[in-house]
């Protein structure tokens, strides 16, 4: 019988006792985060031991054991070395036509090397694993969420925490009276300039209230009530939208245009959250889980347009399912033909309604799952009107409502797209419904789109926003075509078998970053989702030149892209996301001039072995590790030197597939969506607290 190894146990036994990740398993330092944090330094270390129980798995490392269901769930559902390269059965259009479905051509994979009859290793496939996933987490930390989090630190949560409580010294930082609440009303003009901006310059974007009743409200509050909010006649739910409405217009107005307001840099950032935090707790005074109102799902609707800015992702997300319930429990899905009540409530209805599934299916990429089944939705999509008539127009004519209407159609393949790769059993089958519902979204996105939000030259009688408007659609249905195909995308760099899907998003890339820096130039609304998905852009562009051979022209095309992203980034004001996205995509940057550089001297070491080549897990945990110091020493300005982020596996070759542009705004390619992958931890990071 061989031997045991004894196994290293590299949690200390503080973190073991209580049943809570350490960060010592994956850093080998001491003391670990939580230790510092409760001020135990001394003793953190000291219980480290070794032990002899052996691992499940042959051949997986202690710091790759809770990587261990993912791997069994890959080898139950691909015995096999790995999914054919040849997709003939598919019409995808190829690299190069003429080549052979089973060529590597432009790649030198481990893959490859798999099938020239060297086996993996479990070790190897595990890692495999954590790479898939990487891509992902970089983008939803810029956002501030969390992605597969870990199950020990959630079901035996710490109680003596010390975070939870550390900024409370600040006598206004508890908003739940509503005297503090009067405090952060302004005066009642610029009440009305923060309503008629988001009204006139905004709500095309979202459309969760209606704006001839929202101002007749706003005039009964101040006319009647005397604007204050300990009078009795206030719903208090309706006091929340208000305050949504008010964040959303600080937060994406221009500097600008909040200073004609009176409103400076640091109160706009102070004022901004301050509102947002007011947001529920006005809901929840109101008791808005109980006493059931439209009011509510208006306010958490209306609140997405400012949340991400602001960093409050995580709970905007939680309010959103608590809404989408709110709305259900007013029938709010259920608004068809025969429905009674007049028109203006109907429409009203269906607005917010049409909007909260916008939302829901959208945000299944990072919760690969939904709240909202289309099946049980019957609710007739709003009206494309004006807001003065409610006269139904064509579809040609934008009204307030055009945007959103159209939105919704995106939105609602992404439901279907789920449901499909749920259904799956291979690789093979997801990747043919990544690439049906990646057709259907170009054909909407062409055919179905209508031609204002194309670039057809602009009439005197359109609204102001349809300019934005086209930029919005660009960016956003880039994005789309990107989390469509996302599964795949970290295989793409290396597997020649998803050279389409590499295109793809390489192309939706260059899209998002063309529009970005056309945005910046004009005097618009400053969108969440222009900064968001110029970083997922920028992700995307930095992965593949640490996949490319580095003296190639497309490197130091998609290094220039990444460092204008970050140029721009470092202009916006009182943004979580740009944040996050700068410190993300320098970290990057730095790691393709590192790889650059290394190709200039050598692609090998001197005794022939491969050089270290570019490891996603080990750049998402320094990360991590380094946002964990920033945030317990906030004297600590920077981050502190480049993440050991190589690792001893053969450096792919470069790819030399024509990544052709997509034609027009959408730079699409063809279809995909997503599993687990390396781009989705990348896209958690860029999008999420990295210490979370």
């Amino acid at each position: 019988m061989a031997t045991t190894t004894p196994r290293s146990r590299l949690a200390c036994i503080a973190c073991t006792r209580r049943k809570v990740k350490c960060s010592c398993r994956e850093t080998g330092l001491v003391p670990c985060t939580n230790c510092a944090r409760r001020g135990e330094q001394a003793t953190c270390g000291a219980s480290i031991r070794h032990d002899a129980l052996p691992s499940p798995l042959p051949g997986v490392s202690t710091s790759s054991r809770h990587l261990e269901p993912e791997y069994l769930r890959r080898r139950v559902n691909h015995p096999g070395n790995g999914i054919p390269l040849g997709l003939s059965a598919l019409d995808v259009p190829t690299p190069c036509h003429g080549r052979q479905a089973g060529t590597t051509e432009g790649y030198n994979t481990a893959a490859g090397a798999h099938r020239d009859g060297t086996e993996s290793t479990p070790a190897e496939t595990d890692h495999d694993s954590v790479a898939q996933d990487a891509a992902s987490i970089l983008e939803f930390l810029a956002w501030g969420r969390r992605k597969d989090p870990n199950l020990p630190s959630i079901a035996s949560p710490e109680v003596d925490r010390n975070d939870c409580h550390e900024h409370e010294s600040d006598i206004f930082e508890d908003c739940s009276s509503l005297s503090v609440l009067q405090l952060l009303l302004p005066s009642e003009v610029q009440v009305r300039q923060l309503v008629d901006y988001h009204c006139n310059v905004l709500l095309w974007y979202h459309g969760s209230f209606y704006a001839p009743t929202f101002r007749d409200q706003l005039h009964t509050f101040w006319s009647r009530l005397g604007g204050e909010l300990t009078n009795s006649g206030v719903d208090l739910q309706w006091v929340a939208l208000l305050f949504s409405v008010m964040t959303g217009s600080l937060t994406c107005a221009p500097p600008a245009q909040a200073q004609s307001w009176g409103f400076r840099d640091a109160e706009q950032a102070t004022l901004s959250r301050r509102w947002f935090q007011a947001i529920t707790t006005c809901l929840n005074r109101g008791d808005y889980t109980t006493n059931l109102s439209i009011f509510s799902c208006q306010a958490i609707a209306t609140a997405t347009i400012a949340a991400h800015l602001l960093g409050f992702s995580s709970s905007q997300s939680i309010h959103l399912a608590v809404a989408v319930r709110v709305a259900q429990s007013l029938g709010l899905h259920r608004l068809g033909p025969e429905t009674t009540g007049s028109k203006t409530e109907r429409e009203i209805g269906r607005r917010v309604w049409t909007q909260l599934c916008s939302q829901d299916w959208f945000g299944i990429p990072f919760s690969e799952s939904y709240l909202v089944n289309p099946l049980y939705s019957t609710s007739e999509p709003p009206l494309n009107c004006n807001d003065h008539d409610l006269v139904a127009l064509p579809l040609s004519t934008p009204t307030i409502t055009s945007y959103c209407r159209f939105l919704y159609d995106i939105a609602a393949i992404m439901p279907q797209l789920q449901d499909g790769l749920m259904s799956c059993n291979t690789s093979y089958t997801r990747y043919e419904q990544v690439l049906k519902w990646d057709a259907r979204l170009r054909a909407l996105a062409t055919n179905k789109r209508p031609n204002f939000l194309s670039g057809v030259p602009l009439e005197h009688n359109w609204p102001d926003w349809i300019p934005w408007g086209r930029r919005a659609l660009a960016i956003s249905s880039s994005h789309k075509i990107i989390m469509i195909h996302r599964s795949f995308l970290s295989a793409s760099f290396t597997n020649p078998a998803f050279a389409f899907t590499r295109r793809t998003c390489l192309a939706a890339s260059k899209t998002i970053v063309k529009e970005y820096k056309l945005v910046v130039q004009e005097d618009g609304p400053i969108l969440w989702i222009h900064q968001a998905f110029a970083v997922a852009a920028g992700i995307i562009l930095s992965l593949d030149t640490l996949h490319r051979d580095q003296g190639s022209q497309e490197c130091a095309e998609h290094r220039d892209l990444v460092e204008t992203v970050v140029s721009i980034l470092h202009s916006c004001r009182n943004s979580s996301i740009a944040c996050r996205g700068i410190r993300l995509l320098e970290a990057l940057l730095a790691e393709t001039s590192k790889n650059a550089l290394s190709f200039q001297r050598t692609k090998r070491r001197r005794d022939g072995t491969a050089i270290k080549a570019f490891s996603v897990p080990a750049f998402v945990k320094q990360l991590q590790e380094q946002e964990s110091i920033l945030r317990n020493n906030p004297g600590t300005v920077a981050l502190q030197g480049p993440p050991p982020i190589h690792t001893d596996v053969q450096t792919p070759e470069a790819y030399n597939g024509d990544p052709t542009l997509l034609n027009h705004h959408y730079s699409f390619a063809a279809q995909g969506f997503n599993e687990d992958n390396g781009f989705e931890n990348l896209l958690y990071l860029a999008n999420h607290d990295f210490a979370k």
